[in-house]
């Protein structure tokens, strides 16, 4: 293999060791000795990609966007091509988005936590939010013409939020891991697609 291809190779076991070390942990508690001998890369090697393990830990991030990003472009376009209905918006979202954030989540919640005083990653995890949630709040806009209310980007702006941290809650991602895993997922799911279609229907009346 080539010395460039080598090298690519060995800075990815690096990542792909500190990402499996924060999973396993369910933290970033653990030491660059451990990265190198989970990733079988010399410590030396370490220093010569990272000045820090923060900035490892900031590279990991941005490769777990990075997949994230990718599974999200091509749920919202499966989800665009399949809706038909306001209904069928819903259920499909709530459905796909759940499950990308369930096969997220035992990376997500160190890499959340870290966030809270990290503002590189926090940065970073905003403008891949807002990336989403447009992408999510212009899909609802199509079916604006069932909404119960005029106010229609303050309503797909809260069915989104209402979603997304009912979801985070039961999976502990953020501040209350506590509360993970309280009630049933697949009655969760169905729930909150039907409380966000009736949510938006809703006149306030």
């Amino acid at each position: 293999m080539p010395q460039q291809g080598r090298s690519r190779a060995s800075y990815e076991r690096m990542l792909a060791a500190a990402e499996k070390l924060m999973v396993k942990r369910g933290n970033d508690d653990f030491t660059l000795t451990e990265v190198a001998k989970a990733g079988k890369v010399s410590i030396g090697s370490i220093y010569l990609r990272f000045d820090s393990k923060d900035d490892l830990i900031r590279a990991v991030h941005g490769r777990v966007l990075g997949r994230i990003g990718e599974e999200q472009d091509n749920m919202m376009q499966a989800i665009g091509d399949k809706a038909t209905s306001l209904d069928d918006f819903a259920r499909l979202f709530v459905e796909a988005y759940a499950e990308l954030l369930k096969s997220y989540s035992p990376v997500l919640r160190p890499i959340m936590f870290r966030a809270i005083y990290d503002e590189t990653i926090s940065s970073l995890g905003r403008t891949s939010a807002e990336k989403l949630t447009q992408e999510a709040e212009a899909q609802m806009m199509r079916y604006a013409s069932e909404f119960g209310r005029p106010d229609h980007a303050r309503l797909v702006g809260n069915a989104f939020r209402m979603i997304y941290y009912t979801l985070a809650r039961f999976l502990g991602l953020g501040s209350s891991p506590e509360a993970a895993n309280q009630g049933n997922w697949e009655e969760l799911k169905e729930d909150l697609a039907i409380m966000c279609a009736a949510f938006l229907r809703a006149t306030g009346k």
